[in-house]
């Protein structure tokens, strides 16, 4: 479809995208009214850049996606989202298949022995925590709703260059929602895990603020990369309002007022962001005034907790909107994952390692954000426990489209308020086609087998994801990819 015109022309006020800062950027989803409302632009002596929606990019090293990093520690599973998760290779069998989050393991290979105490610590399950000191064989951590935690188990982090920050989490937080059911929370994580998983192949260390489907206060998150001491605080989004329909991506990055270096980032995430999402051919909606830039409170600070609270250079990055039909489509397709992260982990490691610049700032904007979700409503995760069920096997019947699924699944745990209650059925194409509920029955002997029949499914998928759910984080864990005759 045509651009927008006003795009093409002129820098003009946009739509506000989010409604939280200190509680965890909680904002409604695309029907709500304050999409109508507009953001001013702020007083600036920053001349407003639109040529920046068509910017000359550089040319940078790309890294090879057809095979992908597969950790040799596996202590907790990605948090899946609807469609294809990190990038895996399929066989021509059927394969499982258990995403990696755990990159917040991986650090870069040294014959150096770590001499200092640890800056972060993962749980036994997986979860990253800040370690706030270390008595002999204990750690005390922050988690993830800001309190306290002591352990002894777990796997030591000794150095963090990059803190990536997967916005929303929680069955409350969830961040937008598209109008094929897909809710941002979900999608930040998916880019947020294979990003991290492209970084450490590139030796640089990662850790996650979160690494599953829970809720976690911004204060928390950016206190996470004070205590690791991180160089750089990258959190991922995908934007909520409606906005005019464009040619080219509506990628907005936000950043630091007072940080030439955050602006640097911004825009270096800006150029290979833009580049990456214009291979896509969809229509796309995008703000007049979209780019780089600084969205100012009423206090004369930056708006959003993930920019002011940072002592580092910090970019909140909107790669899209999730409530446009046709991106939020894009975001269950399988290549859509691997091309995002892709230009993150590039762009964030130009960052580190020169000093290229990217895209300038445009006009800024004035808006104060409302209160999120707050600690008062934060769930602390249980760190003993798995996130999510493992799917173990799966098989099929039938043919000519429509199938019977038997799925295999085994949960640690066999409460009624923590058991496997689902499974799902994704194409690759990313639509999911069946969803199974799992009824309670008491203790339940693992693993345990459930099916779903009557599926339809066109003949123009090759194959299909079996994927689990947990009662409390929702979808993740070990899937199995069945290929359909």
């Amino acid at each position: 479809m045509d651009a927008h015109p006003e795009q093409q022309d002129q820098c003009r006020p946009g739509i506000p995208d989010r409604q939280g800062d200190e509680g965890g950027e909680r904002r409604t989803d695309h029907e709500g009214g304050a999409n109508t409302v507009e953001w001013p632009e702020h007083g600036s002596e920053i001349t407003p850049n639109c040529e920046q929606a068509l910017p000359e990019l550089r040319s940078v090293r790309r890294l090879v996606l057809g095979s992908v990093l597969v950790l040799a520690t596996v202590a907790c599973a990605t948090a899946a989202g609807e469609g294809a998760g990190t990038p895996t290779v399929t066989s021509p069998a059927a394969t499982t298949s258990s995403p990696a989050p755990t990159t917040t393991m991986s650090q870069p290979t040294s014959t150096t022995v770590p001499s200092g105490p640890p800056v972060g610590w993962l749980a036994p399950n997986g979860v990253p925590l800040a370690v706030v000191s270390t008595q002999g064989a204990q750690v005390e951590a922050l988690g993830s709703c800001g309190e306290p935690v002591t352990l002894g188990a777990g796997t030591p982090i000794y150095e963090v260059d990059v803190l990536l920050d997967p916005g929303h989490g929680g069955p409350v937080d969830t961040g937008a929602v598209g109008f094929n059911g897909l809710a941002e929370k979900e999608i930040n994580l998916r880019v947020g895990l294979a990003t991290a998983e492209l970084l450490a192949a590139q030796g640089v260390a990662v850790m996650l603020t979160r690494v599953g489907d829970y809720p976690m206060p911004i204060p928390v998150r950016t206190e996470y990369a004070e205590l690791a001491g991180a160089e750089v605080v990258v959190s991922i989004h995908h934007n909520a309002p409606e906005s005019p329909a464009s040619e080219i991506p509506g990628v907005e990055i936000f950043v630091q007022q007072a940080s030439a270096e955050s602006q640097r980032l911004g825009g270096l995430i800006y150029d290979e962001t833009m580049e990456a999402l214009a291979d896509f051919d969809i229509d796309w909606d995008r703000a007049p005034d979209a780019g780089v830039m600084t969205v100012i409170n009423s206090d004369g600070e930056d708006a959003y907790g993930m920019v002011r609270r940072p002592s580092m250079p910090s970019a909140l990055v909107e790669l899209g909107y999730i409530a446009n039909d046709a991106e939020a489509h894009l975001y269950r397709r399988p290549e859509y994952v691997p091309t995002a992260a892709l230009a993150l982990a590039n762009s964030i490691e130009t960052f580190l390692t020169g000093d290229d610049t990217g895209a300038g700032l445009v006009q800024g904007r004035d808006f104060d954000p409302n209160p999120g979700v707050g600690a008062d409503r934060c769930v602390d995760v249980d760190l003993e426990q798995p996130l999510y069920p493992e799917v173990t096997a799966a098989t099929l019947r039938g043919t000519e489209g429509l199938y019977e699924f038997i799925v295999t699944m085994s949960s640690s745990y066999d409460t009624e308020e923590r058991h496997a209650d689902a499974f799902r059925v994704i194409g690759d194409d990313g639509i999911v086609y069946a969803v199974e509920e799992l009824e309670w029955t008491g203790a339940m002997p693992q693993p345990f087998t459930a099916s779903v029949a009557g599926v339809a499914i066109p003949d123009t998928v090759n194959g299909v994801t079996i994927e689990g759910r947990d009662l409390v984080y929702g979808w993740g864990g070990g899937t199995v990819e069945v290929p359909l005759p």
